[in-house]
C-alpha cells in the first residue's frame, strides 16, 4: 500500500481513483462506481477499506471508533445566553479531522434549498433577516432538540442518497454520530441535519406559499412572515408537518409577533431593516470611541474588537471598516 493517500492530497486528479483501485483491488463494478462518484465530486468510497486508506490508518482504528465513539469525544457544558446549560460533544483531534474531511469532501457538495440559511456557506443571519424585514407579522417556531433528534439511521440514508454503498453509508454515519444520533459539536452535524430536514423544509415552504407568506430556517428556528395574522392553529400545523419527520416544537421559544411589537429573529431586529438591537449598536459605538481615544487601555481587547468590526461589516461596510481601523490602531498600541 502506498504511504501517500492520493485522493486527500490530489482530489482534482482522476488518476487518484485508479491508484486507489489498484491498491485496494477494486473489481470492475467498484471501479465503475468509483468513477461515477468521482464525476459527482464525491470521494470514491466504494467499500469500507477506502476511508482508512485515504487517511493512511488501519481499518481496525476506524472500526474501533465506529464501535465505541465515546472515548473520541470531549463532553462538557456551556451556559446558554438565555440561561440553562447546553451539552457540547466535541470530537477529539483525529475524529475531528475525519469529520472535517467528510464535511468538506461530501457534505459541502449536497444541495441545500434557498429557504435554508443556517450552516450554509455564503449565507448568514442578515440574509435570513432581510427576507422577513418590514413584514406585518412574524411567527418563529423553534425545533426542540434539533441535533439529538437526527438518528444514525437518518444520517445513513443521507449518504446512501448520494450513491454510496450501504456499508459505506453506515460507516460514515457511525463516524458522524454519538449514541446513535448527531452530536452537538461535531463539524458534520449542521450539514447533515440540514439534509435530514430537507423534505420538511420543502413542505413548510409549500405551506408558507399557501399562506401567502415567506419561510426560512436558520438552524432550529423556523421563520414565517407576511400579512397573515398567525395563530396557534398555524403553530400546530407546523408541528404536524415536522412531526412526520420525528421532530417537535419547543413551545417555550415559539412566538407570534405583530407589526406594532419588536420583531426579533436570530438576534436581529427586523421591523424595518435587519439590524442588531439599537442598545447593542450604541454599546459598540461607546467601546470603539474609548478604543480610539485610549488605544493602550484596550490592548487586551484586540480580538473582541476585530470580531465586532467583522460582524458590523456584514450590515454596514463603511462602519465596519472604521471599526476595523480602530482595532488595528489598538493592536499597534497607538
Amino acid at each position: 500500500m502506498r504511504p501517500l493517500p492520493l485522493l486527500v492530497s490530489h482530489p482534482e486528479k482522476p488518476e487518484s481513483v485508479k491508484d486507489i483501485g489498484i491498491d485496494l483491488g477494486f473489481d470492475r463494478g467498484e471501479i465503475d462506481l468509483a468513477m461515477r462518484l468521482y464525476a459527482k465530486r464525491i470521494p470514491p468510497l466504494v467499500n469500507r477499506g477506502c476511508l482508512p486508506y485515504l487517511f493512511g490508518v488501519s481499518g481496525r482504528l476506524v472500526a474501533s471508533i465506529e464501535r465505541k465513539p465515546a472515548p473520541f469525544y470531549r463532553i462538557y457544558s456551556i451556559t446558554k445566553a438565555t440561561g440553562g446549560k447546553r451539552q457540547i460533544e466535541a470530537p477529539r483531534r483525529f475524529l475531528k479531522l475525519i469529520q472535517a474531511w467528510i464535511n468538506i469532501r461530501i457534505c459541502n457538495h449536497m444541495y441545500v434549498p434557498g429557504c435554508v440559511i443556517g450552516f450554509v456557506k455564503g449565507r448568514n443571519i442578515f440574509d435570513n433577516g432581510k427576507v422577513h424585514a418590514r413584514s406585518k407579522n412574524l411567527m418563529v417556531v423553534d425545533i426542540k432538540d434539533f441535533f439529538p433528534n437526527v438518528s444514525l439511521e437518518k444520517v445513513g440514508r443521507v449518504f446512501s442518497s448520494l450513491g454510496l454503498p450501504e456499508e459505506v453509508s453506515l460507516q460514515l454515519g457511525r463516524l458522524c454520530c454519538l449514541d446513535g444520533r448527531l452530536p452537538q459539536g461535531a463539524p458534520t452535524s449542521p450539514a447533515l441535519a440540514n439534509q435530514v430536514f430537507r423534505e420538511a423544509d420543502e413542505l413548510l415552504e409549500k405551506e408558507a406559499k399557501r399562506w401567502h407568506c415567506r419561510y426560512t430556517r436558520y438552524a432550529d428556528d423556523l421563520a414565517f412572515s407576511g400579512s397573515r395574522r398567525f395563530t396557534q392553529k398555524d403553530v400546530a400545523r407546523v408541528g404536524e408537518i415536522i412531526g412526520r419527520f420525528g421532530f417537535s416544537i419547543n413551545r417555550k421559544k415559539t412566538r407570534i409577533v405583530g407589526q406594532g411589537a419588536r420583531q426579533i429573529l436570530t438576534g436581529l431586529v427586523v421591523n424595518r431593516k435587519a439590524l442588531p438591537p439599537r442598545e447593542k449598536r450604541k454599546l459598540w459605538r461607546a467601546i470603539f470611541h474609548k478604543a480610539s481615544e485610549h488605544p493602550r487601555e484596550c490592548s487586551d481587547q484586540v480580538s473582541a474588537l476585530v470580531g465586532i468590526a467583522s460582524f458590523v461589516n456584514q450590515f454596514s461596510p463603511t462602519l465596519g471598516e472604521k471599526y476595523m481601523n480602530i482595532a488595528m490602531k489598538v493592536r499597534r498600541g497607538r
